[in-house]
């Protein structure tokens, strides 16, 4: 029988408060750690994958990134890499806390932006048995090139916030399809297929808002997970990587994947965008294969 999930919160190193679910286990298993990507929450697309684990026979923990949904944290709507990264530590050592988690097997999960954090995480972080990232976030220096014109009024915006303003946001997506038709937008994620993709949140369940602060620019751009991956091992690292992505590009994903050490594996999801992997036929090919590699790497 699967057990109901639960309301959690827990605190991190700073005394932030993160909250989310526990999906439960009547016995000892392994543990799941997963968090969204960039300018989401866990409502979005993430429960089908923790249902999944559950099913399978691992707790799963499940939450809000700080500063977004129903976690504390500020600026609001703000993505920090590093404090992120630092969060999933806590996050370890708060799902120990349960009597249903084997702490020596457990894993952490990460999409998108936050399929980066755990690149650093992983990196660091010997105490776990395996590590997943699906479309990950892996470099910087494409949103360097992309926000060449923006950076000198991004960095100007900080001496606003010290003087005491509220931090300036922009949208995540476009407003509506006729923007992201026309390119009239000046939204993070402007294209067509984002906002059809994304635009779900609005309806989710959680505490959504389609912006997200303009310093979360400059922090993306010092963001090199790829730097990182080659120290992951000897945890076994799995990458999903979908074949036609365009936001985080195909080809430096699976460049970082050339990076990384054994043991590693690739799931390379053909034809699939960014945001394909987590609904319909491309997510239960994309869940198959996380559950087969769990199997091989984290099952007793």
């Amino acid at each position: 029988m699967v057990l109901a999930r639960e309301n959690i919160e827990f605190g991190t190193c700073d005394g932030t408060v993160l909250r989310g679910w526990f999906y439960p286990q009547a016995e000892k298993s392994a543990c799941v750690i997963m968090t969204h990507g960039l300018g989401g929450v866990r409502h979005y697309w993430l429960p089908d994958f923790a249902d999944r684990f559950q099913q399978a026979g691992y707790n799963v923990l499940l939450y809000d990134n700080r500063n977004w949904g129903d976690s504390d944290g500020l600026p609001r709507q703000e993505s920090n890499p590093t404090h992120q990264q630092a969060d999933y530590y806590d996050a370890f050592n708060f799902a120990s806390t349960f009597p249903s988690v084997d702490y020596s097997r457990i894993v952490y999960w990460g999409t998108s932006f936050s399929g980066g954090n755990v690149l650093y995480a992983a990196a660091v972080d010997k105490r776990i048995k395996a590590a997943i990232v699906q479309c990950p976030a892996v470099s910087g220096e494409t949103r360097s090139l992309a926000f060449k014109d923006r950076i000198p009024a991004i960095l100007k915006e900080r001496t606003h916030i010290s003087a005491g303003s509220e931090p300036e946001r922009v949208p995540l997506i476009a407003e509506n399809l006729e923007a992201a038709q026309a390119g009239t937008t000046n939204a993070m994620f402007p294209g067509v297929h984002a906002y059809e993709q994304v635009r779900g949140s609005y309806d989710c369940g959680g505490r959504w808002e389609n912006s997200l602060t303009v310093q979360t620019q400059l922090n993306m751009l010092a963001f090199e997970g790829q730097a990182m991956v080659h120290r992951i091992s000897p945890t076994p690292l799995l990458m999903v990587v979908p074949g036609n992505d365009i936001l985080v590009t195909t080809a430096s994903q699976l460049a970082t994947y050339e990076k990384a050490r054994e043991p590693k594996q690739l799931l390379h999801i053909e034809d699939a965008g960014h945001f394909d992997i987590y609904a319909g036929d491309w997510f239960e090919k994309n869940i198959k294969g996380q559950l087969e590699f769990l199997e091989r790497w984290v099952s007793p």
